[in-house]
């Protein structure tokens, strides 16, 4: 006779001779202080319970910015309570994001919910992986909600539709969608952003744009109207990777890399005032506001990218990641 002891209760079992297995003395057999108080699948449900509350003592938490995001919007997963030495990944929507350190001692994640994200319930896993061990697993559920975006209406001309499709765009859509993918490890920003320029949104993220009653695109950043000639300050610190004078739809652009996989873009400038592989301090001068490329009016759009995922601006001005 042997005796499990699971902290509450004692379970006895009769040892086997065959294959060491292990049975219960008889059917409900389990006592507390002498009397016989529930099943032996409930003792099963009680160690399972009492493991897990043990197993929670000493495993990494995660924390998410919120459960309930929307499209537009930039989740953020924090990692704490992390052990020296471990590698952390995450897992979303089957793909695989990178987990970078802090300066919390702890580690994060972010995702971007781009305009046209299937809503529902959806699970993010993180692995804690330690060299020669079995990777260690938690989970989170999320709900991302609905957001219908409203129509916007533009006009172009008949040249202008043209170059909407022309093979000219090729080389800077490739250009752009390379540098908007950008992943480098080290975080380059420092708390809120700033807008690049002191101005009022005309163009929302997410809009739908119609032209001539055909749908053409969501809208992947904000459009803010200001006068052309406008000085266009970088919104945090980071480094150059693009910066390109002969775009024929985009215009004048620049692209900004802020580390962990966060990159700016900036359209339709008149005047670029920096050069690729130049690093950039929060408030510097990059540009000057343009009517380049396909544009109705001077103004600037003004976009950001998590992980190659447009996403909202606005929330990265009014809160820090």
């Amino acid at each position: 006779m042997c005796k499990i002891l699971c902290g509450f209760c004692t379970f006895e079992l009769n040892r086997l001779s065959i294959r060491g297995y292990y049975r219960p003395v008889s059917a409900g057999r389990f006592f507390m202080n002498g009397k016989k108080v529930i099943s032996p699948m409930k003792l099963v449900f009680v160690i399972l319970l009492i493991f897990t509350v043990n197993f929670r003592t000493w495993s990494f938490e995660i924390s998410l910015s919120t459960p309930t995001p929307v499209p537009g919007d930039t989740l953020a997963i924090d990692v704490k309570e992390v052990k020296p030495g471990m590698k952390y990944s995450c897992w979303f929507n089957a793909s695989k994001y990178p987990v970078y350190p802090t300066e919390r001692d702890s580690f994060r994640t972010l995702i971007g919910i781009t305009y046209d994200f299937v809503p529902g319930k959806y699970a993010i896993l993180i692995l804690e992986k330690e060299k020669g061990k079995k990777a260690k697993k938690k989970y989170r559920l999320i709900s991302i909600g609905r957001k219908e975006f409203a129509l916007s209406y533009v006009t172009f001309s008949s040249e202008e539709r043209k170059l909407i499709g022309s093979p000219l765009n090729e080389r800077e859509r490739d250009l752009i969608s390379i540098a908007l993918k950008a992943e480098s490890e080290n975080q380059n920003w420092k708390g809120k952003f700033v807008l690049p320029v002191e101005a009022k949104i005309v163009g929302e993220y997410g809009v739908r744009r119609m032209a001539g009653g055909e749908f053409l695109w969501n809208h992947r950043g904000v459009d803010l109207k200001v006068p052309e000639g406008t000085a266009v300050r970088a919104p945090n610190d980071g480094e150059v990777i693009l910066a390109e004078e002969k775009f024929y739809l985009h215009g004048k652009t620049i692209i900004i890399d802020h580390g962990q996989g966060v990159i700016t873009i900036y359209l339709h400038l008149r005047s670029i005032n920096v050069r690729k592989g130049d690093k950039v301090t929060k408030g510097q001068i990059i540009g000057r506001v343009g009517e380049t490329g396909l544009a109705t009016a001077p103004h600037l759009h003004w976009g950001v990218y998590v992980h190659g995922v447009p996403v909202n601006p606005v929330p990265w001005v009014e809160r820090e990641y």
